[in-house]
């Protein structure tokens, strides 16, 4: 991770644990590179995560230190992605002035000179959005993924998509690599928040009464509190699949607006679409944050402090902690 300068810059990049591994190297304030290795596919590959600076001699010296970069890697295949702040052709802008300026043609040729093929994105065309009404709306390509080495290692397996905002002006672009490594089942936890219900302990005696068994007396305890546990996993889907059944729910919804914008531009009705489900999902991610505020044990910070990393951070320790070497 790079941290960013106020409103600008900052670097990340988040992965699936059980899919690949990951191996960050020496990090720069407008990249980040990493050894990546496909547990599934068997593949190996390194990923350059890019910011792009706004000044256009800014972005040249970028350019230069990306290609410095290429020139002295080993590596067959190499990806680079993020924000490049640039489009390359007028389909690339919707809305203010369309055209091919200068900058455009010195990345076009950059791109073409380090022998680059960009992996086209799914779902969506524009990454950016100034996010004003009417004919004030602006949406450009400024956020793009680039390959290169030997595709047919990876037999069509890559994939950018992009997906619908939230309160960013960006739109994130995922890239997933298809196939999956398996995934094992967590192990049953007892959850302190399921006593903020007040018909848990009610539950629990009712279960209990319920399960009638014949056999010795370890057996009759050790299925009841089988028949318990299954029962109280179901009680605890329908208590919070409220709260992420929700949340995607209005995801889906923000990003049939996004699209609306996308295509036709901000109007009166897009803007007031966005701000009702803007509103709602951050109700959806306070409670969220309740959750998992929770999950990492941590009682002295206020509940709406919004501290996810913290909380995510916690958790990982605690679960390092616990690990089995």
């Amino acid at each position: 991770m790079v941290d960013s300068i106020g409103a600008l810059g900052g670097l990340a990049i988040m992965w699936k644990r059980n899919s690949i591994t990951f191996t960050c190297c020496t990090r720069m304030q407008n990249r980040l590179p990493s050894k990546v290795r496909s547990l599934s596919l068997n593949l190996e590959f390194i990923i350059l995560d890019v910011y792009g600076p706004i000044p256009i001699d800014k972005k040249r010296v970028v350019w230069q230190e990306i290609e410095h970069f290429l020139r002295n890697q080993d590596a067959k295949n190499i990806i680079i992605g993020g924000d490049f702040n640039t489009i390359l052709h007028t389909t690339d802008k919707s809305g203010g002035i369309r055209s091919i300026k200068q900058p455009y043609r010195d990345f076009a040729n950059w791109i073409s000179e380090n022998n680059l093929l960009e992996i086209k994105t799914e779902l969506g065309l524009h990454t950016w959005n100034n996010k004003r009404k009417g004919f004030c709306n602006i949406v450009q390509t400024l956020d793009r993924f680039f390959f290169k080495g030997d595709m047919s290692d990876f037999n069509s397996e890559l994939k950018a998509i992009v997906l619908p905002w939230s309160g960013s002006d960006h739109c994130p672009v995922l890239l997933e690599l298809l196939g999956e490594a398996k995934t094992f089942g967590c192990p049953f936890k007892f959850e302190l928040m399921w006593f903020k219900y007040e018909d848990f302990l009610p539950n629990i005696q009712k279960w209990w009464n319920e399960g009638v068994f014949v056999g010795s007396k370890l057996y009759c305890l050790v299925s009841k509190l089988k028949d318990n546990k299954h029962k109280l996993l179901d009680w605890n889907k329908m208590k919070f699949k409220n709260i992420f059944e929700e949340k995607i729910r209005i995801e889906k919804e923000l990003e049939l607006v996004n699209n609306d914008v996308i295509q036709h531009g901000m109007t009166q009705t897009t803007y007031e679409a966005e701000k009702k489900l803007l509103c709602e999902y951050e109700d959806i991610l306070a409670k969220e944050e309740i959750f998992w505020k929770q999950k990492t044990r941590e009682t002295w910070l206020e509940d709406g402090d919004r501290n996810t990393k913290f909380f995510h951070n916690s958790v990982k320790r605690k679960r390092e902690r616990n690990k089995i070497i």
